[in-house]
């Protein structure tokens, strides 16, 4: 009977414990005090740094002439990049244009650096990898895409296909687009698809200065490393004051602590804006937290240097310097 009961007591243990994890993971936020921002944590990473040594920096685009002017046909292919992924990626970006509803207005583009980074975290569609396991693949694929000579390479041999590819579905493929007379489907204008362009080379310009003055600017690392932190403090102290249900000295003493922190981290968070923004960039929404959060846990996780960053920086300018170029072609038609 001893015995039953301990098996019993433990059983109880083990399931309270579960319970609590499942709480602590996935509670929604308290009535009071209100915060809807405090569901924010830091996104999944494995704790081990990774190698990111002896990777293949594609010797044969490295050692050639580097007067030789570059042909993307005559480049090599790389190891992980498909032509299944260019598409995709063509396809991600023109469903998230939308023209303007009344001539005269301009059309929007609604794909976010978070939505592009989850889109990818999950599927890995056109990308090849060794690992079955998805975050461990993911971890293989971000080890050899965030060398700064493969970063260099990718945009020069695909960044052309790319556009390719976007203004083909721009000519072929109808889309149901919303007027003030209602949704009707047609293939974009030459206009539009102009349009559709400029606005990917200005969003890819403000990623690539949010990426720059991260990797240039030694402060803004370890302003998102107390950001989170603070955020982990917050979250920490959530959960003790949702725990608590007669002990209203207590509770008055953490809601106090919340809001400290709640201020904390707001001024943190604007702090690091101050740094990386622009007023282009703020005035139109973007998250840099979560993009400057992405470098963080590519460096201080990932083990990438700066000099990746500052890679990735670069090939932002080269992409928008090219889908202008392009606009300018199809302007001229």
């Amino acid at each position: 009977m001893g015995k039953k009961i301990l098996i019993a007591t433990l059983l109880v243990v083990i399931l309270g414990a579960a319970a609590m994890v499942w709480y602590y993971q996935f509670r929604e936020p308290p009535v009071e005090p209100e915060d809807p921002d405090i569901t924010l944590r830091p996104v999944e990473e494995p704790d081990e740094q990774l190698d990111v040594t002896g990777l293949d920096p594609l010797q044969e685009y490295l050692e050639r002439d580097p007067e030789e002017p570059d042909d993307p046909d005559a480049l090599p292919d790389d190891q992980v990049i498909t032509s299944r992924f260019i598409q995709d990626l063509a396809e991600l970006i023109f469903r998230h244009y939308h023209p303007a509803r009344e001539p005269g207005e301009e059309g929007s583009f609604t794909l976010s650096f978070k939505e592009l980074n989850m889109h990818y975290a999950t599927e890995l569609t056109g990308l090849m990898h060794q690992e079955q396991e998805v975050l461990q693949a993911r971890e293989e694929i971000l080890g050899h895409l965030l060398q700064p000579e493969v970063i260099d390479l990718v945009v020069r041999r695909y960044g052309p296909e790319l556009f390719d590819r976007l203004i083909h579905l721009a000519e072929t493929k109808p889309r149901e687009i919303s007027t003030s007379q209602g949704v009707r489907e047609r293939l974009l204008e030459n206009r539009e698809t102009v349009e559709m362009l400029q606005i990917l080379a200005r969003r890819l310009e403000h990623l690539a200065h949010v990426f720059s003055r991260t990797a240039r600017e030694e402060p803004v690392l370890e302003r998102m490393r107390q950001y989170l932190d603070t955020v982990e403090e917050l979250n920490s102290v959530y959960f003790e004051y949702w725990q608590l249900d007669d002990d209203d000295e207590r509770r008055s003493e953490l809601a106090s602590k919340i809001k400290q922190l709640i201020m904390q981290r707001e001024n943190i968070r604007g702090r690091i804006a101050d740094r990386v923004s622009t007023p282009e960039i703020t005035e139109a929404g973007y998250d840099v937290l979560y993009e400057v959060q992405w470098i963080f846990r590519r460096v201080e996780k990932g083990g990438f240097s700066r000099d990746s960053i500052r890679a990735m920086a670069q090939a932002g300018e080269d992409l928008a310097r090219m889908a202008r170029e392009n606009a300018d072609d199809l302007g001229e038609e």
